[in-house]
């Protein structure tokens, strides 16, 4: 128990520690939700690979975040060249160091 000068105690290393282990929770989920499309290196990475797969012309791709209930978070890619082609998908993580 801390001791306190106006003989006030306030918040127990106990609090403290919970609080700290419901904001780290939190910020995983939120990472886990929404950090690729918002980090650059990963969204010029996702980039990148969807173009390689619509055959190197920029205009040509579509990239996007699909997060929500139901399915796990990753990157759809699809060629618009090739509408009757189905979208795929190229996961949660799109390697930004190769």
């Amino acid at each position: 128990m801390g001791v306190s000068a106006s003989g006030r105690s306030g918040l127990s290393m106990r609090s403290v520690k919970s609080i700290f282990i419901v904001f780290a929770v939190f910020l995983g989920f939120a990472v886990y939700f929404y950090g690729p499309p918002v980090t650059p290196a990963f969204r010029s990475a996702a980039a990148q690979e969807c173009n390689e797969y619509a055959g190197g012309n920029m205009r040509s791709f579509r990239l996007e975040w699909t997060s929500g209930p139901g399915s796990s978070p990753h990157w759809r890619c699809w060629d618009a060249r090739r509408p009757e082609v189905r979208a795929i998908s190229l996961g949660w993580w799109v390697d930004p160091f190769s």
